[in-house]
C-alpha cells in the first residue's frame, strides 16, 4: 500500500467527515432554527461520547500506522474536536450563556474520554 494512503487513512478524515457531515446537517435544516436547539447542545455529549470512540476503533485497521496513532488521535481529536463542537454549537438559535457552557463541558467530556482511550490503547495494544 502507497505511503500517502496510510497518513490519510487515519483520525484526521474521520474529523474531516464530521465536520463535513454537522455543515450538511445545518444547511439542510437551515439551522439556526428554534426546533433543532434541543438537537444541537445534544451534540455536546454525542460528539465526544460517540465520535471520538469511533477514531479510537482505528486500532483494529490493518491499514493504519499504529506506532503514531496515539499522538495523532490527541491532536486530531483535540483540533477536530473543537471544530466540530464549534460548528455544532455555532447552529443554536440563541447565542448566550448557555453555549458557551455546552461548548466548555463538551471539550472537558472529549479531554476525559481521550484519556480513558489511550490508557485503552495502551493497554489493549
Amino acid at each position: 500500500m502507497n505511503r500517502f494512503l496510510h497518513f490519510l487513512t487515519g483520525p484526521e478524515l474521520l474529523w474531516v467527515l464530521y465536520y463535513v457531515i454537522i455543515m450538511m446537517i445545518t444547511r439542510l435544516t437551515h439551522s439556526p432554527v428554534k426546533g433543532m436547539d434541543s438537537f444541537w447542545i445534544s451534540m455536546t455529549y454525542v460528539i465526544p461520547l460517540i465520535l471520538l470512540p469511533l477514531s479510537f476503533l482505528l486500532y483494529y485497521f490493518p491499514g493504519v500506522i499504529r506506532p503514531w496513532l496515539l499522538i495523532r488521535l490527541w491532536i486530531a481529536g483535540l483540533v477536530g474536536g473543537h471544530f466540530v463542537l464549534n460548528k455544532a454549537l455555532l447552529a443554536h438559535s440563541e447565542q448566550g450563556p448557555g453555549v458557551g457552557t455546552a461548548y466548555m463541558m463538551g471539550m472537558g467530556i472529549l479531554f476525559f474520554v481521550l484519556i480513558g482511550g489511550t490508557i485503552w490503547a495502551v493497554i489493549k495494544f
